[in-house]
């Protein structure tokens, strides 16, 4: 066994002590709190102020006060109409026990709807068409436009106003009022359209909304776009400026085919374009908007030879056909 020298550790002892020295004359850390002022210096713009939702109060009233906001009972198994005119939560595609027959659609005096199967909505809460069937909804503020589908219950987009409408306005009559579902209103290039074409000085109408408000419905007047037209002088002389209050635009100028005459309702002294369908209880006329408008008229479409309503007779440019001329009876065409 080795011993260690007296001198090693006298060394060993040395460097010991040394270690110790150095380990207490570490510096002990001071944390020291200063206060530091951060000078900002203003800028020449303002901070873009926190907007607020857009006030959609005038939409509310205006949609109120419009037909989407009504709905009709939707009683017995025939549910297309009740997607729209029946509580929007109700289930369109629940089993309905009753079959289907003539006296389905409507029970006279009954209050309440009845379908096997259904859950029943309580009036108070049934909302005829919301904002939301054609809104995607962010934070009770109506946004990007598009279509809940009402089975599926998920949003459908659409690339413009008139795709929207056309979920529900889908048949292509053209006429204001119908039967079932034929609510839709086709433009379809025809509007707008004299003998020659498209009118260059004039835009027509590209969508819907363009005539309608989305949340009225109310329609623009001819002459809201046409003003000017009414004071030319083949409508403000003569013959045409008797008719102004008594016949309406369409009257004259409608393309499509309807028919033209006295309004269904004898109260109303105003000559129209009129459409007649057949329905349970037999034919029904009614007056429609026609859409098909062209600039160029006939008048014998109305003043022909021998007509019903005992019109002065004219030719197709509003002119008297001499008296020794011998002309046809009956319309154009006819």
């Amino acid at each position: 066994m080795k011993y260690f020298s007296r001198k090693n550790l006298i060394i060993l002892g040395a460097f010991l002590l040394l270690a110790v020295i150095l380990t207490g004359c570490q510096p002990t850390e001071v944390i020291k709190e200063v206060k530091v002022t951060v000078v900002v210096e203003p800028t020449a713009v303002p901070p873009t102020p926190t907007e607020e939702p857009a006030d959609q109060t005038a939409y509310h009233v205006a949609w109120e006060s419009g037909p989407h906001s009504t709905y009709d009972l939707g009683h017995g198994p025939n549910d297309w109409c009740a997607r729209c005119h029946s509580p929007q939560n109700w289930n369109p595609e629940a089993t309905i026990g009753r079959p289907p027959n003539c006296v389905s659609c409507k029970f006279p005096g009954k209050d309440i709807v009845e379908g096997d199967g259904n859950v029943l909505i309580p009036e108070e809460e049934w909302k005829a068409v919301p904002c939301e069937t054609c809104h995607i909804m962010e934070d009770g503020i109506a946004g990007e436009n598009a279509w809940l589908n009402p089975i599926a219950m998920e949003y459908v987009s659409v690339s413009n106003t008139t795709e929207l409408c056309e979920k529900c306005h889908v048949t292509t009559t053209g006429n204001a009022f119908g039967s079932g579902v034929e609510h839709k209103i086709t433009l379809g290039g025809s509007a707008h359209l004299n003998y020659g074409g498209f009118i260059d000085e004039e835009t027509p109408p590209t969508f819907c909304t363009d005539c309608h408000d989305p949340h009225t419905t109310e329609p623009l007047g001819c002459v809201d776009c046409h003003a000017e037209d009414i004071e030319q002088p083949e409508h403000a002389f003569g013959a045409y400026a008797s008719m102004r209050d008594t016949v309406t635009c369409m009257a004259c100028h409608d393309a499509s085919g309807a028919d033209v005459g006295p309004h269904p309702d004898e109260d109303i002294d105003l000559w129209v374009t009129t459409l007649t369908e057949m329905g349970r209880s037999g034919p029904t006329t009614s007056a429609i908007v026609s859409h098909s408008i062209v600039y160029e008229v006939a008048c014998d479409r109305c003043h022909y030879v021998d007509n019903e309503w005992e019109l002065t007779v004219r030719t197709a440019d509003g002119s008297i056909p001499d008296p020794d001329a011998e002309a046809p009876a009956g319309p154009p065409g006819s």
